[in-house]
């Protein structure tokens, strides 16, 4: 541990020597990459920001004490390698709308931003170039739904049980286009869970609680001892809620989150002030920061922004989900309830897994404590008619749709039963001679 001791006071020495240039404005993060490594040097960064002596105002950017995004800019362009071309830089200034305007020798799509001001670019033919944040200032996610984006979010759906859900649905996708614009030279993020089957693969339909988030960390990382990884996790999680706090400052972190030791799950938990308040909806928003091995490569769906997004690919997700009842139900009962939504998905995503390998998707799902003797449990302990009532409730509260047997609807208790039932077979999860799909 000595070492990564020496390693960060290298960093903060060379911060500290950057700060006392005279006349300098800004710090780049690849101007401290040589004196110490990369994790050394984000986790002395964040001790500055901290103080107050910096300000995190653009991707690896930080701004010194007070200055100014109109005095940032000129300097850190042609360190990153863009040079200003002549012409008025204040053009269309506005303190709502953000900062200056800038004309560059190519498009760059940065962000550069300081308590609400924004540094705007342009091409050399003065066409205005959309930052990554898909919108600038006037980015959607910057503000809280108003009442009459929740009214006709609310009217979009066949069933909505209250404005209350249409608003914290409204505020999860906000969160996706934020963590699809998050940036890290260290790792990258991929969405999973239910949240993934819903709003990327397009598998099911329901609405989602929260965000359940895969931490991917690059090369360098992967090769640190576990220590040094262990604090570099940890540092790209606070990244990653230091960016989405940015991103969406009416969310207020709370302490109810936690984060293991070994910093495989980071929990974050926000709570907002609700338009709408309903007492069956809680108005917060939780993001579970997870690293865990990829099992089978990403996949690129379209994002809720403007680009494509990396996602967990699908056998994955679903694997992740014979998991948790495996590991959780038949041991519990009835005592999480609301497991009965991984009932919900598995039965739904049936057709897009039987069309992949069958031999690749059951060495997926077939691993660590799902066997074939726990999936029979698990069905042994759905015969039960209590989960009928679970699942009727949790639709009635998360559902988009009704709950009928006739199309465009949720399916009733006894067609997800045989759906889930014919996948655990057709996977291979099932013995022959188990018990059929159980009956009400």
């Amino acid at each position: 541990m000595a070492s990564v001791g020496t390693a960060y006071e290298a960093a903060c020495e060379a911060i500290g020597r950057l700060l006392r240039e005279a006349g300098r404005k800004a710090i780049l993060r690849s101007e401290l990459v040589s004196y110490a490594p990369a994790h050394a040097c984000d986790r002395a960064l964040r001790r500055y920001c901290e103080s107050g002596e910096l300000t995190r105002v653009g991707q690896g950017i930080y701004g010194i004490g007070s200055a100014k995004v109109f005095d940032i800019v000129p300097e850190v362009m042609p360190k990153l390698g863009y040079h200003i071309l002549p012409g008025d830089p204040v053009r269309g200034y506005s303190q709502k709308s953000g900062g200056a305007v800038w004309r560059l020798d190519r498009p760059c799509r940065r962000l550069i931003r300081k308590r609400g001001v924004q540094a705007m670019f342009e091409t050399p033919d003065g066409r205005p170039v959309a930052s990554r944040q898909r919108g600038g200032a006037m980015n959607p996610t910057q503000e809280p739904p108003t009442h009459r984006e929740i009214e006709a979010h609310f009217h979009t759906f066949e069933r909505c049980h209250s404005f209350a859900r249409a608003e914290k649905d409204l505020i999860v996708r906000r969160a996706l286009v934020a963590m699809e614009c998050f940036r890290s030279e260290r790792a990258t993020l991929a969405i999973e869970g239910g949240t993934a089957l819903v709003a990327y693969h397009r598998l099911t339909a329901r609405f989602s609680e929260d965000l359940d988030i895969r931490l991917i960390p690059d090369e360098s990382v992967q090769r640190l001892d576990a220590d040094e990884q262990t604090a570099a996790l940890k540092e790209i999680g606070q990244e990653f809620k230091s960016h989405l706090h940015t991103e969406m400052p009416f969310l207020q972190p709370t302490r109810k989150g936690r984060i293991r030791k070994d910093a495989l799950l980071q929990t974050f938990i926000y709570d907002y002030q609700s338009a709408v308040p309903d007492k069956d909806v809680v108005a917060g928003l939780k993001c579970e920061v997870v690293h865990i091995p990829l099992m089978m490569p990403t996949v690129e769906q379209a994002g809720l922004g403007s680009e494509r997004f990396a996602t967990i690919h699908p056998v994955e997700i679903a694997s992740g989900k014979w998991q948790a009842l495996t590991t959780r139900l038949p041991r519990n009962a009835d005592s999480y309830p609301d497991l009965v939504r991984h009932i919900h998905d598995l039965a739904a995503i049936r057709p897009a897994l039987i069309l992949l390998d069958p031999e690749t998707a059951r060495e997926t799902m077939l691993r660590g404590e799902t066997t074939q003797e726990s999936v029979a449990a698990v069905l042994e302990e759905l015969a039960r008619p209590v989960w009928r009532e679970h699942y009727e409730n949790y639709m009635r509260r998360m559902g988009v749709l009704p709950v009928t047997d006739w199309p465009n609807s949720h399916p009733l208790w006894d067609a997800v039963m045989a759906n889930f039932t014919a996948l655990a077979r057709e996977l291979g999860l099932l013995r022959d001679d188990s018990a059929g799909s159980p009956r009400a």
